[in-house]
């Protein structure tokens, strides 16, 4: 595997914690290919941090992507969406404290380079969430993360989209339906390996104040209708079934080949009954590559 795993702890205070996290890697990355078929970027890095760098570089991401996207759209949207961005990021900014600082299992973005991803990791919020109440839970957080790592290189941190179809990358899509859903189908696949039976650390103990916190009323309005990681995954798992990771993986390079927002109220639907989704699977099933390897769809 020609990746640098590489795990800091920049609190200074948490070395087992960095030695624990740097023995799950050396398990883990190994199986992530043989399940979802992608490679993990040249540099992989798990950072143990301090919340105020959690929420410092966050903010920043958002900010890049908020930025990136406004570049792409004609100038007389631009204002507009510089509106919007600055409203999320004074709701982000007055809100991080407690999302990192308590509810965030594990935050993945991109490194400096382009061929680099980083997880950052907050222990009071690991052990807020009870992440650090078993080391099967954190083995899943783990396993997720770097899920997102290998996504995020074949999606060159979503610039493979983002340069077809701007608007995908905040709405009329389902980006976060398929990373989510990609990266929780692909945990469960793995600790289900590893230990005999799925692990879902939501199911962990939280503390009181993750409970306190998860009860006020602009976290609550944060969270999405649908929810991406149980709706993605079924989503996920159902294309999969129909096409094979192969031909799922087409999607990291191609915004055309995003979940319509039809195509997650279908899989909305599905999850709640004993069905497969249909929409998105059938519509991966109807393309094929052409010789020259542009993927194009059947009639």
């Amino acid at each position: 595997m020609d990746t640098d795993l590489i795990v800091v702890d920049e609190t200074g205070r948490h070395e087992d914690l960095r030695k624990q996290v740097g023995s799950i890697l050396a398990l883990v990355a190994p199986l992530l290919k043989p399940t979802t078929g992608l490679g993990l970027p040249g540099l992989v890095a798990f950072r143990i941090v301090p919340v105020e760098t959690w929420q410092t570089e966050q903010a920043a991401e958002t900010a890049r992507r908020l930025w990136a996207y406004r570049e792409l759209n004609s100038f007389w949207q631009r204002p507009g969406i510089t509106l919007l961005g600055t409203a999320s990021l004074g709701t982000f900014r007055r809100l991080s404290a407690d999302l990192g600082g308590v509810m965030v299992m594990g935050a993945t973005q991109p490194g400096p380079g382009a061929d680099e991803s980083q997880t950052l990791l907050v222990p009071e919020a690991l052990e807020h969430t009870g992440v650090l109440s078993d080391p099967e839970y954190l083995t899943q957080v783990i396993v997720h993360e770097l899920v997102h790592h290998a996504q995020n290189r074949a999606s060159r941190h979503r610039a493979d989209w983002a340069a077809h179809t701007p608007k995908a990358l905040l709405r009329g899509n389902g980006v976060s339906f398929l990373e989510e859903g990609h990266a929780r189908w692909a945990d469960q696949v793995i600790t289900h390996d590893l230990f005999g039976a799925a692990v879902d650390a939501d199911s962990a103990p939280k503390s009181d104040r993750y409970n306190e916190v998860a009860k006020r009323k602009e976290i609550l309005r944060l969270k999405p209708r649908i929810d991406p990681y149980k709706v993605g995954r079924v989503l996920v798992e159902s294309a999969i079934g129909t096409v094979g990771t192969q031909e799922l993986n087409a999607v990291w390079s191609n915004a055309l080949l995003l979940p319509r927002k039809d195509e997650v109220a279908d899989a909305a639907l599905a999850a709640d009954k004993p069905t497969r989704p249909k929409l998105w699977p059938s519509r991966l099933g109807s393309t094929t590559f052409t010789d020259t390897g542009v993927r194009t769809f059947i009639d």
